[in-house]
């Protein structure tokens, strides 16, 4: 994913799906953990109110949406957020209108 969005230009696809992805109440939630930084898997099972399998299905949907980066730290799946979706975050949280 790269460029940002600017007003007036058509919308890059890559950003259609990460808001897509992140159209789900128990994926935001996963964004929410994440925002304080990099997890294991487990301790993101740990964190949600869900199966091993449907945190692995969130997990996996955010990552090929571009919105999660997996990392492998020995025998652990790690995840943390894209810079450019960290970065795309901070810029929304910021606006208080």
């Amino acid at each position: 994913m790269t460029g940002s969005i600017q007003h007036g230009e058509a919308v890059d696809a890559r950003w259609l799906e990460v808001f897509s992805a992140l159209a789900s109440a128990p994926r935001l939630h996963i964004v929410a953990l994440l925002c304080k930084g990099r997890m294991q898997c487990q301790e993101i099972l740990e964190e949600m109110d869900l199966s091993q399998p449907a945190v692995s299905y969130h997990l996996a949907k955010l990552e090929r949406a571009g919105v999660l980066v997996k990392r492998r730290i020995g025998t652990r799946n790690c995840y943390e957020i894209d810079s450019r979706v960290r970065r795309l975050i901070r810029m929304i949280t910021r606006e208080e209108k």
